[in-house]
């Protein structure tokens, strides 16, 4: 991953800390901005700035957005500053710029028009340096101000007060009425007609950089705006008290807002990586539009969420919820809704979506996607899709042992790669977009478990192997009685008084692949006099003991892949136990936080939207409409573009394991929380395009509805595998927004 320079890094936060000053203390004033240097952050040093960027500007934003403060710093300064300075001429910039550096200017972006937000190529015409055209939501500003004007001959500037322009009204949810009649103190909109309006200025090739800048800063406003409407609700759930408990200590409460909490998480990822692209001219326009189509569907709603939470006070005229509720409504209305902001989203993947990666890393990615695609032959898909375990899915798997590619992430001193945390990430992402079966609970939970608590023998034994494809392990957890609550284990193992050996009894459920594992990968409790947190140790099992059995549990999808496994005085060796003696729930807590991030790979909507479309290309509707065309149909294949897109950026940044430890948990969660509700809901949407427009009696439709309708099943295990979602969703409100515990 490209991560951000230090001297970045460093000069964001003092930028942080002096918009901290201003807004908190210094009476939250344009003119305080510019007495504190801010609005000459992204002017050239001729203009007396610093010569910064929108990425500078962006943490501006954010602290705006999350005091709900209103002052046009993604206008005059976003759209207007930073358009000067990098497409207008010297003399052009000269002409306007000092000006806003000290306070006396203002620029809003005229870009809007009835019907058409953001247009890619405006109605509103520029002939012989005149203006003539209607744009809608122009932010109405106090004080000497001049309009950037979109046209089909580029950005001209217009003065608001000149011949030619008369103001219409315009709607904003910020701006309406209060009970009194009166307008709350914020930033009005107002719409402009333009009759031959003169342009001061002709900025010829401004218009796609300025459109780009507007749509980048209103993500960055937005994230904003979400995270103090977020941060807002925590405070509140944290301290109000409701039937002798606190509102945060109820898991109803704690899984709301943990919702939230996905949705702010993701839209700060998405409008960090649509700004990063701006900023540095790289191809911007489909993160963009991701960003946007995430902002305005998602974001309105978890403001509903916070305004629930809340209850009476949340719409008490005097209470700050509103006024973020009412402004993202306003963000949402500019990027031009949800309907428009998916139209923009591409539905295949083009070149330059993952330039946040390094070129090695998308070399690796290109790498490892060819490897999958021949790897698997069709007669052994067919064989898993009902034998998840069997002879095909262990063949392939010691091809790729043999070939080399089990121990990507892994340290070289255990025989991996040593690519670290991103490359094991593409690898997972990959295998689960072409819908390789790969040995995760071995390769990706107990391998790096036993790296970090296994013995020196533990390790020799078997990580060597594992990297071969000759060893498999099955996790032994979940009992009739332990599920979710899986401190509630009874299975029990008692030491041998003779040998030291332990000698396992009870019964496992949901054992995945343990009619074909080597090993179980087994939780017990060696203490039962302990509380149930503590008292449990793990231990290896070795499935050829005598004991050991199991019998067949066939899912819905038709296939066997889970077991009850059942344990009669099975004989495991002193040096079996991994790490200490009933000190297993820190072993087990840290194999859960690897599964979690297993369960998460953006991979899985990859290759069922590819799969998809790869069907509906060349096929038309009954109306000879192709079905790729089909408002519907695309609208489904954007929505699963926009959730792969979010998911996969979450996934680097767990992967890329920057973020302190409380962090990390919360990340975890959310992705393996956002990635199986989103695989869930968006699978049965790409099964209704095949059902709606395909021939089950073709053979190639045939072949794409098993394999959904078995998939859709499958994946039914994702929400509560790994942990129960709910749970998960009590953890990121714990580490995510220091909340309180659920009490059980």
């Amino acid at each position: 991953m490209k991560g951000e320079p230090v001297e970045d890094a460093e000069v964001r936060a003092e930028i942080r800390s002096v918009v901290t000053d201003v807004l908190d203390r210094g009476g939250a004033s344009w003119e305080a901005c510019a007495d504190a240097g801010l609005l000459g952050l992204a002017a050239s040093d001729r203009h007396g700035g610093e010569g910064l960027g929108l990425g500078e500007l962006g943490v501006v934003l954010r602290e705006l957005g999350r005091r709900s403060v209103d002052l046009p710093v993604w206008e005059t300064l976003v759209c207007g500053l930073l358009t000067l300075e990098a497409d207008g001429t010297p003399e052009q910039a000269d002409r306007f710029v000092p000006d806003v550096v000290a306070g006396k200017l203002l620029l809003a972006p005229a870009l809007n028009e009835p019907g058409n937000a953001l247009p890619l190529a405006p109605a509103t015409t520029l002939r012989d340096g005149r203006v003539t055209g209607r744009k809608t939501d122009v932010t109405l500003l106090e004080g000497s101000t001049l309009l950037l004007v979109s046209t089909d001959g580029g950005v001209a500037v217009v003065d608001p007060a000149g011949e030619g322009v008369t103001a219409v009204p315009s709607f904003s949810s910020r701006s309406v009425p209060r009970g009194d009649g009166t307008l709350p103190p914020t930033l009005a909109t107002t719409g402009y007609v333009f009759d031959g309006a003169p342009a001061l200025e002709v900025l010829p090739s401004a218009g796609p950089a300025l459109r780009r800048r507007a749509i980048a800063g209103l993500l960055l406003l937005g994230d904003g705006l979400v995270s103090g409407a977020l941060d807002l609700t925590a405070g509140y759930i944290r301290e109000r008290v409701q039937f002798g408990r606190r509102l945060a200590e109820f898991q109803a409460v704690a899984v709301q807002i943990a919702d939230v909490f996905v949705v702010a998480r993701l839209a700060a990822l998405a409008a960090e990586s649509a700004a990063w692209r701006v900023g540095e001219g790289l191809p911007a326009d489909d993160d963009l539009a991701v960003g946007s189509a995430w902002f305005t569907h998602r974001a309105p709603a978890a403001l509903q969420t916070c305004h629930h939470l809340h209850g009476g006070m949340g719409v008490d005229e005097t209470y700050p919820l509103h006024r973020y509720f009412s402004r993202v409504k306003d963000v949402a209305r500019l990027l031009g809704g949800t309907a428009a902001t998916l139209a923009q989203v591409p539905v295949q993947e083009r070149d330059g979506k993952n330039l946040e990666l390094t070129e090695a890393q998308r070399a690796f990615k290109d790498e490892v996607r060819a490897y999958f695609s021949t790897l698997v032959s069709d007669e052994d898909k067919q064989e898993m899709m009902t034998d998840r375990h069997g002879p095909a899915y262990h063949r392939n798997i010691k091809q790729m042992g043999d070939d080399g590619w089990m121990g990507v992430g892994w340290p070289v001193e255990y025989g991996g790669k040593g690519l670290g945390g991103i490359e094991q990430q593409i690898f997972a992402n990959e295998a689960s977009r072409a819908d390789v079966h790969l040995p995760s609970v071995t390769l990706q939970t107990v391998g790096p478990t036993l790296q970090a608590f296994g013995t020196d023998k533990q390790k020799e034994m078997f990580l060597g192997k594992i990297l071969a494809g000759d060893v498999h392990f099955a996790i032994g957890y979940s009992e009739a009685d332990a599920g979710t609550d899986l401190a509630s284990l009874r299975c029990s193992a008692k030491k041998d008084p003779a040998t030291g050996d332990w000698i396992v009894n009870g019964q496992k459920l949901w054992t995945t692949g343990g009619h074909a594992a080597d090993y179980i990968w087994l939780a017990v409790r060696t203490d039962p006099d302990a509380p149930k947190h503590q008292g449990i140790s793990v231990l290896i099992v070795d499935t050829k003991d005598p004991g050991y059995s199991w019998t067949p549990i066939v899912t819905c999808d038709g296939s066997h892949h889970v077991n009850a496994t059942y344990f009669n005085d099975v004989r495991v060796p002193a040096d079996m136990l991994v790490g200490e003696e009933n000190a297993g729930w820190r072993l087990i807590t840290t194999q859960l936080n690897h599964e979690r991030v297993m369960l998460g790979p953006a991979g899985r909507l990859e290759g069922l939207r590819d799969d998809v479309v790869a069907w509906a290309a060349g096929r038309t509707a009954p109306d000879g409409t192709p079905v790729l065309e089909v408002p519907w149909v695309r609208d489904v294949l954007a929505r699963v573009t926009v959730s792969f897109r979010v998911n996969e950026l979450l996934n680097w940044e767990v992967a890329g394991g920057t973020a302190d430890a409380k962090a990390a948990v919360a990340d975890a969660s959310a992705s393996k929380v956002f990635a199986s509700d989103e695989v869930q809901s968006l699978g049965l949407a790409l099964e209704e395009i095949v059902t709606a427009y395909g021939d089950p009696a073709d053979p190639e439709t045939a072949t794409l509805l098993h394999f959904l309708d078995a998939t859709t099943k499958r994946n039914l295990v994702l929400t509560f595998g790994g942990g129960v979602n709910e749970v998960q969703r009590e953890l990121i409100a714990m580490f995510g927004l220091g909340l309180p515990k659920v009490p059980r």
